[in-house]
């Protein structure tokens, strides 16, 4: 058996085990609800953990893909995480828990098989797929950061305009000179 045939062989076990490593980083009365429903309007959380997953696994596992697909996915994935209540580390440390998995199911078939460089090469391949997600994280964080100061200067703004006309003063500070 072949590097690919193994890893084909193994991605649905090693795809549904990530993304259920992943559930598991929510608080627990979130995991029913993102393991249960499958429709991906009512689910989006799930939906695009589960497409992560996959091109996640694709990718690593040095199949013919399209980068910008590829991209486009683990994008959606990480600007959603991005927005949720994690620390960077917990944002991102999913993408670490796919070696226990990969190690503990494939690793053991790949020295059967005499073939630990390509599964080295796959490890490889997720280690700079990490890369990429952190830069993509620190991008989406940085615009949220900028959104928030934009609506914050807004709100200050807003409120200043308010207290001027309630004052009885005029709307802009200069004309009072």
């Amino acid at each position: 058996m072949k590097a690919q045939d193994l890893f084909r062989k193994r991605k649905s076990e090693i795809v549904r085990l990530w993304a259920e490593e992943v559930f598991n980083t929510y608080p627990f009365e979130t995991t029913g609800f993102l393991r249960t429903r499958e429709d991906p309007f009512s689910n989006p959380v799930a939906h695009m953990t589960k497409e992560a997953a996959d091109a996640l696994y694709d990718a690593m596992a040095g199949e013919h893909v399209d980068p910008g697909h590829t991209k486009m996915a683990l994008e959606r994935f990480i600007k959603l995480r991005a927005v949720q209540k994690f620390a960077p580390s917990q944002g991102l440390g999913v993408f670490f828990l796919m070696k226990p998995i990969l190690r503990e199911h494939l690793l053991p078939e790949f020295i059967a098989l005499g073939d630990v460089a390509s599964y080295m090469e796959a490890e490889s391949r997720l280690d700079s797929l990490t890369l990429l997600a952190f830069d993509m994280y620190t991008e989406a964080r940085e615009v949220l950061a900028n959104l928030r100061i934009t609506e914050i200067r807004n709100q200050h703004a807003q409120l200043a305009r308010w207290a001027q006309k309630l004052e009885g003063g005029s709307s802009h500070p200069s004309d009072e000179r």
